[in-house]
């Protein structure tokens, strides 16, 4: 029996200087190489590498087209996507295109919610984000494994307690809604 466990390895980040100082190529393909030896030593011990589209302007991964790229130049059957459903929702970035271009190539799924503007990481229920939606191209997909939620501080810090508890119960609530939990 295989052992399933996806290590979250969002990629270096950003483009270091913009793409003005590094050729953007060459920091590309530097990154499709590391990603590429990371992805070989946990295929090795039967684990996936689960890469992370970030909203930002200069990340690495900030679309579906460059996910697509990455992981097509990455090349390796371990290596897929996670899919943060609030990022997803801030680029964007239509459910049924997640199902269409992401079957059988997502390893880990975020739980946070946003006001579809601003990167947010709140628990769900606290912005617009069309979690149903997302859930069903998600089992389209034929993903069957864990999402977890990824947030941010809460507003009073003290409060952190509860901010998690309110994000756990709003997650399993929706996750039950969409018939995937």
């Amino acid at each position: 029996m295989r052992q399933r466990s996806a290590s979250h390895s969002p990629l270096p980040g950003e483009y270091m200087f913009q793409k003005k100082l590094i050729p953007a190529k060459g920091e590309w393909d530097a990154v499709v190489d590391a990603t590429r030896q990371v992805g070989e030593h946990a295929g090795k011990r039967q684990r996936e590498l689960a890469i992370e589209l970030l909203p930002f302007e200069f990340a690495f991964v900030n679309s579906l087209d460059t996910m697509e790229r990455f992981l097509d130049e990455v090349g390796l059957a371990n290596v897929k996507a996670t899919i943060d459903i609030s990022h997803f929702w801030l680029m964007r970035i239509p459910p049924e295109q997640v199902a269409r271009r992401l079957k059988g190539r997502v390893a880990h799924v975020h739980m946070s919610d946003c006001d579809g503007i601003h990167h947010g990481d709140m628990p769900p229920g606290r912005g617009n984000t069309p979690f149903g939606d997302y859930l069903a191209a998600i089992r389209e997909t034929g993903f069957t494994g864990a999402a977890s939620i990824e947030l941010e501080f809460p507003p009073d810090p003290t409060g952190m307690a509860a901010w998690v508890t309110e994000a756990h119960g709003a997650a399993l609530k929706l996750l039950e809604k969409a018939q995937v939990h």
